[in-house]
Order: structure tokens, then C-alpha cells, then sequence
């Protein structure tokens, strides 16, 4: 292999290397933004969970409460 063949191999292995590496950051960058979506409503999730469970508790203490 001549030195121009070798260099000519070694471009195109590096800009295949550069082209996969791009593909890949996309690829995290995408997952990144699902993971944070799926995190933003698991918490929305909980509140409203939170929210109700408090609203059925003073739903069954204020009635107790005001009836004495």
C-alpha cells in the first residue's frame, strides 16, 4: 500500500468515524429529550396523586369535623 492509498483509507475511515459519531449524538439527544419528557410527567403524575389523596382526606375530616 502506498502512502497516498494509506492516507486516502484513513480519510474515509475518519469521516465514516465522524459520520457514525454524529448519527450517535443525535441519537442521544433525542433520547435525552424522552427522558426528560417521561421524568416531567411521572412528576405531574405524582402531584395529581398527591392532590387527590389530600382531597379525599379533608373530604372525610372537614364533614367529621364540623358535625361535633
Amino acid at each position: 500500500m502506498t502512502e497516498q492509498e494509506f492516507q486516502t483509507t484513513t480519510t474515509r475511515r475518519l469521516d465514516k468515524i465522524e459520520e457514525t459519531l454524529e448519527k450517535l449524538v443525535n441519537e442521544q439527544e433525542k433520547f435525552n429529550i424522552r427522558i426528560e419528557t417521561y421524568q416531567k410527567s411521572s412528576q405531574q403524575v405524582v402531584n395529581l396523586a398527591f392532590g387527590l389523596i389530600l382531597t379525599s382526606a379533608l373530604a372525610i375530616i372537614i364533614p367529621a369535623v364540623l358535625n361535633r
